[in-house]
């Protein structure tokens, strides 16, 4: 095996690979071992036919081809050890000639991060104002979550609670066709189109109402957006919403109980400033995390970012999945290739992998610690949060999972660490005290260290 070794971009290696017939001879003779229990060789049993027979019959190429996958492999390993280099992922690998089979392969080192000093940044985070409009929102809000239906005498209005079956055509083909549907028209609800709501207002009940909406331009199936869908609905039942009162009886059907209404108050008020001192602390850190991103020295191998685009498309790709629309479509609509696109998600890209590495280079040099008890405690939430009552052998497979545990511990570490973040920002955090030649030390020590942890 020949091995040209040569650096390219910042933390990635190349190497060329070009592999001598002895470096090839092994897997060939397992390729050979593998084909010929399945090829039928005139006057062999099967299994049976020497190598040079079968060799003969199918060709070098094809038991080349079937050794393939196992001796590139190999043989990356085998280079990457030779050169004693410590992959931080798996390695893109091309094979360049057949003969003699050459390899390159791109290895990604570790990530090095130098922080700026942050310990420096101070900020404080903005007052975490409560008013009696915000508490009246919330008051609302239970009041709409604890109204009743009752039934009404009168034609559809918006926000009623209504029984329908209804149909819609376009262009003589079926676009929906349902009976029995509880709906609540209003301008906020598109369902199953824009305009569908305003077509409804005015109906009674027992009567059916027809009416025509166009289909949006840019509706997600292309073959009927711009349309005019054609809808028949006959009204089965209309009901309108009634708001308790706010009192004391209305407080004690709350949630458990409360004693009376300025007991609801009270906790809802509480439960309000905590939710808006975590907002004010979650922007402190926004914007103490932005100066020490722009201030550290970064520098990662680029096929993280290009992994990183990955998934960011991939997240996108599911999104259209959910919405039932096909990537070709969502392309064509954009009027740009899957490559344009990949391009102007790499600023993004970029800007996630800078963050997340400076605050797992931050967790290290401030010594943030997850434990195993932690690590079980947010599992177990999580677990009476979503799985009501479901203990089939896949959930807990999932439960029991180290993807799910280590997923876990990197949500909680970046957490913690933020909070540390919290705490140096605001002049909170306290380090013990060292002497003048410590800090000599720490200061000739204070270049780049690496991320210890793979993404």
């Amino acid at each position: 095996m020949k091995i040209t070794r040569g650096e390219t971009r910042p933390r990635e290696v190349v190497l060329d690979i070009e592999l001598e017939p002895d470096d090839v001879e092994p897997y060939l003779d397992r390729a050979y071992r593998h084909l010929v229990t399945r090829v039928r060789v005139p006057g062999f049993r099967p299994g049976k036919a020497p190598r040079a027979i079968v060799e003969s019959l199918l060709g070098r190429e094809h038991l080349l081809h079937e050794a393939l996958e196992t001796l590139v492999n190999d043989s990356v390993d085998k280079a990457v050890q030779r050169e004693q280099i410590e992959p931080y992922l798996q390695p893109d690998v091309d094979i360049t000639e057949m003969d003699p089979v050459s390899i390159k392969a791109v290895i990604a080192l570790e990530p090095q991060i130098k922080l700026g000093d942050y310990r420096s940044l101070r900020f404080q985070p903005e007052p975490a104002e409560v008013g009696e409009e915000q508490l009246q929102q919330v008051m609302d809000r239970l009041r709409e979550e604890h109204a009743v239906w009752e039934p009404v005498d009168r034609p559809v209005q918006f926000d009623d609670l209504i029984t329908i079956d209804v149909e819609g055509i376009i262009e003589g083909k079926p676009f929906v066709n349902n009976t029995g549907v509880q709906y609540i028209p209003s301008m906020e609800n598109h369902v199953p189109l824009p305009g569908f709501s305003v077509g409804l207002e005015g109906a009674k009940k027992g009567e059916s109402q027809t009416f025509t909406v166009k289909v949006p331009d840019d509706y997600s199936d292309a073959s009927i957006a711009g349309k005019e869908c054609r809808f028949r609905v006959e009204v089965h039942d209309v009901k309108r919403k009634i708001l308790p009162d706010l009192d004391d009886e209305f407080a004690k059907g709350v949630g458990q109980g409360y004693e009376d209404l300025q007991s609801l108050k009270d906790f809802v008020l509480e439960d309000i400033t905590r939710g808006v001192e975590q907002q004010a602390l979650d922007e402190l850190y926004e914007r103490a995390l932005q100066p020490l991103v722009e201030s550290s020295t970064i520098e990662y191998p680029e096929m993280m970012l290009d992994r990183e685009v990955d998934h960011m498309w991939q997240d996108q790709v599911r999104t259209l999945q959910i919405r039932r629309m096909d990537v070709d479509t969502y392309l064509q609509q954009l009027g740009k290739s899957e490559e344009e696109v990949r391009q102007e998600l790499r600023p993004d890209a970029t800007q996630r992998l800078d963050r997340m590495l400076v605050i797992r280079q931050l967790s290290q040099e401030e010594d943030i610690t997850v434990e195993t008890d932690e690590v079980d405690q947010n599992i177990l939430e999580m677990r009476a949060a979503s799985s009501q009552g479901d203990t089939s052998e896949e959930l807990e497979r999932f439960y029991s999972s180290e993807s799910l545990r280590s997923s876990v511990d990197s949500s909680i570490r970046t957490r913690k660490t933020l909070e540390r973040l919290g705490q140096i920002v605001q002049g909170e955090a306290v380090y013990p005290a060292i002497g003048p030649e410590e800090l000599e030390n720490q200061q000739e020590e204070s270049g780049g260290t690496e991320v210890a942890e793979q993404s």
